[in-house]
């Protein structure tokens, strides 16, 4: 492994379209950089900035020669293929919102610099950044009109790096892969998780903001334990934690497709008011599907016959929660 090459440290992290966390640290010169994740990758959101020695330095940027790129980026982290980058313009520079997105992607950075004589190119509308495998192409932003393309560039052109490294998915659903374990952050309690159609899916019911033992079948707080808590339609579509939501229609389908543990779904029953359904024999869930004004769909799992009923049910109807989450 080249000398040059540093250590990744990953965090936490909070995503929404261009949120990120400080996640990544180069121990060469321990500066740390921003990610937001594309797929099933994270991208540094600034330019690399390490001082290597044929590196050209402006502000906090920094611009390499091609014959460098392969080995710029801290261990662990990579120049981004041409089919990643194609990736990430689909994901992100494509549609309504594409130019402001190139802009916020592009930050400060402008033109390339020339090797000879170290003279920037001035562009103020055009980004360029290094492509792996590429010694005299790059990508280019066009940052007025939001186009994302591959181009050519003369060979003594130095540009800026992006690195990316891959997305640890279970970590960011807060899942231990040895134990499959999910933690919820919002109150320590820990579920067992599967995956299940390409998604992880949690195999018990969600227990969070327990307050009464009206929330727990035949208001016994030792039947929330076991089985969880009842929620309101309403409720059941804010519980999930973040990263996690409430499965619809469909992802139940999908979920009923493999193989289903009858003994752990068919039971805990449901709260119909002051009444309640058997809960030795059922198992009633709420799927963030609406169809009819003031109701929400139900799934019902009846463990003696095996078999499972949709229906719509009262949004104030007491039912449990299996929080869902997507690997993609």
């Amino acid at each position: 492994m080249s000398s040059v090459l540093g250590r990744l440290a990953v965090a936490c992290f909070i995503f929404s379209n261009f949120s990120f966390a400080t996640n990544i640290a180069d121990s060469r010169d321990s500066r740390n950089y921003n990610v937001m994740p594309s797929g099933k990758l994270n991208w540094f959101t600034s330019d690399l900035a390490f001082k290597a020695p044929e590196a050209q330095i402006n502000g906090k940027s920094a611009y390499y020669p091609s014959k460098i790129w392969q080995s710029m980026c801290p261990e662990g982290t990579h120049v981004p293929t041409i089919t990643e980058w194609e990736e990430i313009k689909k994901d992100r520079f494509m549609g309504p919102r594409k130019t402001p997105n190139v802009k916020n992607f592009a930050g400060k950075t402008r033109g390339y610099f020339e090797k000879e004589g170290s003279k920037k190119i001035k562009n103020k509308d055009v980004a360029y950044f290094a492509v792996a495998g590429y010694e005299t192409q790059a990508m280019m932003f066009d940052l007025k009109r939001g186009n994302v393309k591959q181009v050519n560039l003369p060979p003594s052109a130095l540009v800026p790096i992006r690195c990316v490294s891959e997305r640890d998915l279970y970590a960011e659903k807060n899942v231990s892969r040895n134990d499959m374990i999910m933690t919820d952050t919002r109150d320590g309690k820990k579920y067992k998780v599967e995956e299940k159609a390409g998604k992880l899916w949690m195999t018990s019911n969600l227990k969070f903001s327990l307050q009464t033992a009206k929330q727990c079948f035949l208001e016994d707080t030792l039947f929330c334990k076991k089985y969880g808590r009842f929620y309101t339609h309403g409720e059941a579509k804010k519980a999930c934690p973040p990263g996690w939501h409430l499965p619809d229609d469909g992802e139940w389908r999908d979920f009923q497709r493999e193989k289903v543990d009858w003994d752990n779904m068919g039971v805990g029953g449901c709260r119909d008011w002051d009444e309640y359904c058997p809960e030795s024999n059922t198992g009633h869930y709420w799927s963030a599907t609406s169809i009819m004004k003031n109701t929400g769909r139900s799934w019902e799992f009846r463990r003696t016959g095996k078999n499972i009923n949709r229906t719509d049910e009262s949004v104030q109807k007491g039912l449990y929660v299996r929080c869902v989450a997507e690997l993609e």
